[in-house]
C-alpha cells in the first residue's frame, strides 16, 4: 500500500471512530445522556404512605437532626415499571400496599426542586406490620390509617412522628406531625380491637382520664367535669381549691367500676376565689387506711369577675 493510501486508510477509520462515539452515550447507550437510565437512589427509609392516589403516592417520614425536626416529603408517580416487593423480596401489587404502610422507596430519573418533591418511583419495599398486634384486632397500619383519616385539612406534608401500642389500656396511640405546626404534633387515639377513635384525654393518671376542663383554662362559676375513672367500686371524691380555701368538693360514681374504665361528668359550682389560679383535684381514698390516693390535678383560671382578693392587715 502506498503511503498516500495508507494516510487515506487512516483518515476514514478516525471518522468511523468518531461517528461511532458521537452516536454512543458514556455507557455505550444509543439514547441521549438526558434519556439514560440511571441506578435507582433510596429516597424514603421507614416513611410512611399518607396519601394514595391512583397515579401519584404521597410518602413521608419525619425526622430529627441537631435538635430540629422535618418531614421528608416526596410525592412519588407509580407506574407499571414500579418495582414492589414485601421485605422478604417477594413481588406485590400495588392494591397490597395500604394507606398507613411502612415502606421504602426508591426514585430514578430527576427529582423536581419542590416541596414535597416529585419524581418517579422505581422501588417500593413494604415493611411487615408490628407483629404485637392485639388477637382479633388492628395492627399498626390500620391505626395509622385510622389516624390520617381525622386529618382533613389541607397542608403541605403530614408525617407519623410516633405509633405506639397500649396493651394495658387496648389503643394505639399515633402521633402525626404537619408542616406549619410540626413542634405540636397531633395525638390521635385508635382502639386496639375495633379501630374507633377514642378521645384524648387532658390529663391522665393511672385512675382518671379527664377530656374537660382544658387545664389553665378560665373556669367558673360552673365547671363541667367530664372524664373516666378506673376505681375501686366507681367511687372517687373530688375538690376545688384556691390555695387558700376549699371551693367546693364532693363525691361523685363512674357508671362502671374497675377494672373498666367507667364514664363519669358532672359540675361544680363555686361563688368566688381568693385569686386567679385555682385546682381542681380528683383523688380516691383507700380501701385499706383511708388515705388520698392517685390524685390527678388540673389547673384552672378563675375568671376576673369571680376574684374576691384579700385586703392586706
Amino acid at each position: 500500500m502506498g503511503k498516500r493510501k495508507r494516510i487515506i486508510f487512516l483518515a476514514l477509520l478516525c471518522i468511523a471512530s468518531l461517528l461511532t462515539a458521537c452516536g454512543l452515550g458514556s455507557n455505550g447507550s444509543t439514547k441521549p445522556p438526558e434519556e439514560e437510565e440511571t441506578e435507582p437512589v433510596q429516597a424514603i427509609d421507614k416513611g410512611y404512605l399518607i396519601r394514595k392516589d391512583e397515579s401519584r403516592w404521597f410518602i413521608t417520614s419525619y425526622k430529627e437532626r441537631d435538635g430540629n425536626a422535618y418531614i421528608d416529603a416526596y410525592s412519588f408517580a407509580i407506574s407499571d415499571k414500579t418495582a414492589m416487593t414485601d421485605s422478604g423480596g417477594r413481588r406485590i401489587a400495588p392494591d397490597q400496599i395500604p394507606l398507613g404502610a411502612q415502606v421504602d422507596v426508591w426514585n430514578a430519573g430527576p427529582v423536581a426542586e419542590s416541596y414535597p418533591m416529585q419524581t418517579d418511583a422505581a422501588k417500593i419495599v413494604l415493611h411487615a406490620d408490628t407483629p404485637d398486634a392485639p388477637e382479633d384486632g388492628i395492627g399498626r397500619t390500620e391505626a395509622i390509617a385510622a389516624a390520617l383519616e381525622t386529618r382533613n385539612g389541607a397542608v403541605l406534608a403530614r408525617a407519623v412522628k410516633t405509633v405506639e401500642l397500649d396493651t394495658d389500656n387496648g389503643y394505639w396511640d399515633v402521633e402525626l406531625a404537619e408542616y406549619e405546626m410540626i413542634d405540636q404534633p397531633i395525638r390521635v387515639r385508635v382502639d386496639s380491637k375495633t379501630g374507633e377513635i377514642l378521645p384524648v384525654p387532658v390529663a391522665e393518671n393511672e385512675a382518671f382520664r379527664v377530656f374537660a376542663p382544658q387545664p389553665g383554662s378560665e373556669s367558673g362559676p360552673t365547671i363541667t367535669v367530664e372524664g373516666e375513672a378506673r376505681v375501686f367500686e366507681a367511687a372517687f371524691s373530688w375538690t376545688l381549691e384556691d390555695g387558700h380555701n376549699v371551693l367546693a368538693e364532693g363525691h361523685e360514681m363512674a357508671d362502671g367500676g374497675a377494672p373498666a374504665w367507667g364514664k363519669f361528668k358532672f359540675d361544680v359550682n363555686y361563688e368566688n376565689a381568693s385569686q386567679s389560679n385555682i385546682m381542681f383535684i380528683l383523688f380516691v381514698h383507700s380501701a385499706k387506711d383511708g388515705s388520698v390516693e392517685h390524685q390527678l390535678v388540673i389547673p384552672l383560671k378563675a375568671p376576673e369577675e369571680l376574684i374576691q382578693y384579700k385586703a392586706e392587715s
